[in-house]
């Protein structure tokens, strides 16, 4: 089944459920109205009705949850078709400057991965590491621009933060890739390249709305980790509305950290305190695997058990907590993948010489502890996605 296609069996979906919920709100309010005026025997038939109609709200739920999580039962083997060859093999020589956020080590390894993916297509790559503020990014942008590259990447940072450099490299004729911003690209060259955007992120936050729905069986409470990012923030934002459309008997809260507390005992005593202060919230989303590090043993000191903790790109330490069992799943929003496809958006625009948006269809995979495999590294999946992304681009 295509991407499309899943995608309309899931608007489907929803049409259904959303019909179904109104027959149970319908249920709930005949019910209170027989009781409002009636005897003790009408308020048994009331609780009853309200019983039932509370059977069927969970029964719809799961019902919803395991129809969307199907296809994500099974890992992926190869790229989604959403990734189309190229017209023509990219012409070597050119250079790419990746904007290293030093705060947070998903995105050193991400440039990493970008560095043989030019390596594959003949170009160069050089990072410029800068140290997770505004201001130093924009410093560190118009270095990078300074040294004249075909292209620039930085990851996580929208284009209202980066309007001076934006404008400088378009007016220098250098194409821009931002990913993981919600943020369309707009002009070639300039912002020309939006990859693991909107749609990737909308996709994630739902991803992991049933997953939490099907393993609370529609009645667990989360507390949410998340970053100062508007990206991560659209993620998060579709997570609360799906468990809000599907699962009245779930319960989300919200917390936002800061990233330059990722590593530092701050982070996990904060999550700590959170779950201390409501005992009922037995599951975590930590963002990213960086926010998540750490705190299985905070958990454990602190004498807080049964807590299930997921979330997004991990990092080594969730993939061995996968292994030991000590977290639940984590969305593999592989940050090695993240370096292939922001070239792949960069070629791509270079190509067609306009500017290109995220679509949907980027690289996921749903880790567990049962599927995650031995070993100590973090699976990519699909495995074989540096050959993929070569034949894409004509240079296998």
């Amino acid at each position: 089944m295509t991407g499309s296609e899943h995608r309309c069996s899931r608007r489907r979906l929803r049409r259904s459920l959303a019909a179904t919920a109104g027959v149970a709100a319908l249920a709930v309010a005949l019910a209170a109205c027989s009781s409002s005026g009636s005897s003790g025997s009408s308020s048994s038939t009331s609780s009853g009705a309200a019983s039932a109609t509370g059977v069927a709200t969970t029964s719809s739920c799961m019902a919803a949850a395991n129809a969307y999580l199907k296809p994500w039962d099974t890992l992926p083997t190869s790229l989604s078709s959403a990734y189309t060859p190229l017209a023509s093999k990219p012409t070597p020589g050119g250079t790419v400057i990746k904007l290293v956020n030093g705060t947070i080590p998903a995105d050193a390894q991400s440039y990493q991965q970008e560095a043989v993916a030019a390596h594959a297509v003949g170009w160069t790559a050089k990072e410029i590491i800068f140290d997770g503020t505004v201001a130093d990014l924009n410093a560190k942008f118009t270095q990078a621009i300074s040294e004249k590259p075909t292209a620039i990447t930085v990851s996580g940072w929208p284009p209202a933060e980066l309007e001076r450099p934006l404008a400088a490299a378009k007016a220098a004729g250098i194409v821009v890739g931002l990913s993981s911003v919600a943020d369309l690209a707009t002009s070639y060259p300039g912002y020309a390249s939006n990859t693991n955007g909107a749609a990737t992120a909308k996709e994630i936050g739902q991803l992991n709305a049933y997953m939490f729905m099907r393993d609370s069986d529609c009645k667990g409470s989360v507390a949410i980790f998340n970053l100062p990012f508007p990206i991560l923030v659209v993620g998060t934002n579709a997570f609360q509305a799906t468990v809000k459309a599907h699962c009245p008997q779930c319960t989300v809260s919200y917390n936002s950290v800061q990233s330059t507390d990722i590593g530092t005992p701050a982070l996990p005593s904060a999550v700590v305190s959170a779950l201390q202060a409501s005992p009922n919230t037995k599951y975590v989303y930590a963002i990213i695997g960086n926010v998540a590090d750490g705190l299985a043993p905070a958990l454990s000191q602190a004498g807080l058990t049964g807590i299930k903790i997921f979330g997004q790109v991990p990092d080594s330490t969730s993939i061995a907590a996968l292994r030991n069992g000590t977290n639940a799943w984590w969305i593999d929003q592989n940050s090695l993948l993240n370096g292939w496809t922001e070239l792949d958006g960069i070629l791509r625009v270079v190509e067609a010489k306009h500017p290109i948006s995220d679509t949907g269809g980027y690289p996921l995979a749903v880790l567990t502890p049962q599927n995650v495999g031995s070993g100590t590294a973090i699976p990519v999946l699909p495995a074989n996605y540096q050959s993929d992304f070569e034949k894409l681009w004509g240079v296998s």
